[in-house]
């Protein structure tokens, strides 16, 4: 127990020149060090603001230059646009030209085969007339 309160009595007589006040040149050399590490942070800010300054205008710079190749992109898709409908029109007519000629080639084929077949009947007819000649003369 006498040992605790010698303890204590030596940590208390420890702590007592850490509740002494500053005196007026421990205040000062306190500013002069937190100027001197308050300065050059300052220098470092205005740097900083000189950089972000300098790229705000290459922002901008680059800003312009999109709304230049958004530009160009309009005028392109608009070109893309009208080869488009060329195209289309292109192929409307390549289908004309390919799709009537057909349907008129297998409409005059039908035609020829129902016109053989009329030949084909006459001829047959024809055939039994002169067997029907030939043996009743």
């Amino acid at each position: 127990m006498k040992s605790v309160l010698f303890l204590s009595i030596f940590l208390c007589m420890m702590t007592v020149p850490a509740l002494g006040e500053l005196l007026p040149e421990d205040l000062d050399k306190i500013r002069l060090i937190v100027k001197e590490e308050v300065d050059p942070i300052k220098a470092e800010i205005t740097e900083i603001k000189q950089d972000i300054a300098t790229l705000n205008g290459r922002v901008d710079g680059i800003g312009g230059r999109i709304d230049g190749i958004s530009g160009r992109i309009d005028g392109i898709s608009e070109r893309i646009e009208g080869i488009e409908k060329i195209i289309t029109w292109l192929m409307v007519l390549i289908v004309v030209a390919v799709g009537v000629p057909q349907v008129i080639v297998a409409w005059r084929s039908r035609k020829d085969r129902e016109q053989d077949k009329k030949i084909e009947e006459l001829t047959r007819e024809i055939e039994a007339l002169k067997q029907q000649r030939i043996v009743n003369p």
